[in-house]
């Protein structure tokens, strides 16, 4: 069964009503860094969006090739997060 983020870490993805401190065990994520209109259409916004899926499902589909990622485990792929 896939490692399924949202499930595993509910305390980041469901926090509680009122605001918390959480602190975030280090992890490995795939990042853009960039700025622009997110509504422009063809924008870099859309693009950087575009590359980031991209690799998480090459990733994540690297399983059905012949090359294996070391380290690799099946999971579903997290919800996009964004820092403003």
């Amino acid at each position: 069964m896939p490692f399924d983020y949202k499930k595993e870490y509910k305390e980041f993805y469901m926090p509680p009503q009122n605001p918390t401190i959480v602190t975030i065990p280090p992890m490995n994520y795939i990042a853009v860094r960039g700025e622009g209109n997110p509504n422009e259409e063809d924008g870099q916004y859309k693009q950087a969006i575009g590359l980031l899926y991209g690799i998480a499902y090459t990733i994540k589909m690297s399983k059905k090739s012949s090359r294996q990622i070391e380290g690799y485990f099946d999971y579903i792929v997290p919800p996009l997060e964004g820092f403003w």
